[in-house]
């Protein structure tokens, strides 16, 4: 008599539970480390953009030969704009600013400011509140300073050392 060999393909449910469940344990571990990432990054595109931001209005001050205003909003709401002489400047309003950094492209920060009408000096590119600060804040505790100095200099600092930045 002759043998016949079935061969069945496919998963028994036993096999596609355990492999449920296995999938289900890494992504458990993981979304929160993928969350951590996202929102480090965020805090650093924020930080550096801001960063970039101030260290530009100096350098306008001093070419355009005049005073360039910060408008700051602080909150989950943030918003930094600078703009030329004492003009309104409005990040919610396109080209209202000659440039700024919002919470637009940087959701879940928040933007802590004790200025008050700060502004960079048309001659030496000075600024006149110096050693205020900003504080960059993320909902998973990270926190980034940035500190404007008299002559303009823009230096910015991690709380504890976050992102690699030179402790505060």
């Amino acid at each position: 008599m002759k043998r016949q060999s079935i061969s069945l393909k496919g998963f028994t449910l036993m096999e596609l539970l355990v492999a449920v469940s296995v999938v289900s344990i890494l992504l458990a571990i993981g979304i929160p480390s993928y969350k951590m990432l996202f929102d480090r990054d965020r805090l650093k595109g924020a930080a550096t953009s801001l960063y970039f931001m101030l260290n530009l209005s100096k350098t306008e001050s001093i070419k355009r030969n005049s005073d360039i205003f910060l408008n700051i909003t602080a909150g989950q709401n943030w918003c930094v704009g600078s703009n030329e002489g004492d003009a309104v400047c409005d990040c919610n309003t396109k080209g209202s600013c000659d440039a700024s950094v919002s919470h637009n492209e940087y959701k879940n920060l928040t933007l802590v400011s004790n200025y008050s009408t700060p502004y960079y000096d048309r001659v030496r590119g000075a600024f006149n509140e110096p050693n205020n600060l900003f504080k960059l804040q993320s909902e998973g505790g990270g926190e980034v300073q940035l500190n404007v100095n008299v002559l303009g200099f823009v230096r910015m600092c991690g709380v504890d050392g976050v992102l690699g930045l030179s402790a505060c």
